[in-house]
């Protein structure tokens, strides 16, 4: 069972549809191509959604290369090592980056973001990370931020490659020009495939020159108006994405929202109660990742859990030897969660009885395709 913060355990008929290999230009394809596409446009609630084959990193960084110009000054919030990741591409773009950053556990006020923006007028654009997995903190509230930065004019790019699909985000509403994701976190499909929201502001401000032929978004979208992509593609994880986006709508985005936030919201009470020192607190805490330090040795409790077959993570950067990540992404459910707990109990001797919410649980039909034995 993999608790990680990606990739994430996923369905059945997802994995089951990752096998199909089909000529790339064919029929069939097309219409692969052009169902996921309106699909993932529902979901993110965008004007388009540009299709990529690649990891998480390739969808951030061809949304910085495609909407970000050389020398356009950009400002950013590091809080953690996808953060320093962000600002190292938005460097490697050419871009002045102003960076205000915070250490890992730290994070920046909505009045901290304001004053910034207020104080480099001659910015055009805020470029962050919704969801920090490093240390299991996020900005849970995406729609003030982007009231506060269309307020003063800046587009708004956002790294949500493991934010999408566990917190509300309405792309087109809130006037996010664009928003990265991946498919194998709380899509809950396979590694991969690249995703870039856009809304219609976001289109207009898309480059299609002076940047590489495979990041450039609007090359891309010019490609799937015909139902095609312009290089070959990782085709069953089209296929994959495409199934795991239809379950997605089975459940429904709000419901699995609703999910992750439950399901994290149990295990950081559970976590307490067994003497585990949290990251985050109510107003940042990250749906998709529970970051803690174990009151037992970190290399202990990383190694009894995989005695048990429970593979978590351990911290990233200066956090490495310090913390723990548990993964809830995807299809996590209330019986993964007990069978975390069960086992939590009997390593640390402890008695937390604590029985997950409702919402935790998966729907009838998705609950048949996932196994956490």
């Amino acid at each position: 069972m993999m608790l990680i913060p990606g990739p994430v355990n996923v369905p059945s008929s997802v994995l089951k549809e990752s096998l199909n290999l089909v000529n790339h230009r064919s029929e069939k394809f097309r219409e692969v191509v052009k169902s996921l596409e309106a699909l993932m446009i529902k979901h993110f609630r965008s004007s388009r959604v540009a299709l990529l084959s690649g990891s998480g990193t390739l969808a951030v960084e061809s949304m910085v290369y495609s909407l970000i110009r050389r020398e356009e000054k950009v400002i950013t919030f590091p809080y953690g090592e996808f953060g320093s990741r962000l600002k190292e591409s938005l460097i490697r773009r050419g871009a002045k980056v102003i960076s205000y950053e915070k250490k890992p556990g730290e994070f920046f006020s909505l009045e901290e973001i304001k004053s910034v923006i207020e104080k480099n007028k001659d910015a055009s654009a805020v470029v962050l990370v919704h969801n920090e997995t490093s240390t299991g903190i996020a900005f849970r509230d995406l729609r003030k931020i982007s009231e506060i930065v269309k307020k003063h004019g800046l587009k708004l790019l956002v790294d949500s490659v493991s934010g999408f699909a566990a917190y509300p985000l309405f792309v087109n509403k809130w006037k996010i020009d664009a928003v990265a994701t991946g498919s194998q976190k709380a899509l809950a499909s396979i590694p991969g495939m690249g995703f870039v929201a856009l809304s219609d502001e976001g289109i207009n401000e898309l480059i299609n020159k002076d940047l590489p032929s495979y990041l450039d978004i609007d090359l891309h979208l010019k490609f799937q108006d015909k139902g095609e992509t312009p290089f070959t593609p990782a085709v069953g994880v089209f296929f994959a994405s495409k199934r795991a986006a239809e379950l997605l709508d089975k459940e429904g985005i709000e419901n699995r929202w609703k999910r992750h936030e439950a399901c994290s919201l149990y295990l950081r009470e559970v976590l307490k109660y067994m003497n585990f020192e949290l990251l985050g607190n109510s107003d940042n805490f990250s749906n998709t990742v529970v970051a803690a330090i174990p009151p037992i040795p970190l290399d202990k409790l990383i190694s009894e859990l995989k005695k048990r077959n429970i593979e978590i993570s351990r911290g990233m950067g200066e956090l490495r030897d310090k913390i723990i990540r548990i993964g809830i992404l995807g299809v996590v459910d209330d019986r993964a969660l007990n069978r975390l707990v069960n086992n939590l109990n009997e390593i640390l001797h402890t008695n937390v009885n604590l029985k997950p919410p409702k919402q935790c649980e998966l729907p009838e039909e998705l609950k048949v395709e996932v196994s956490w034995d």
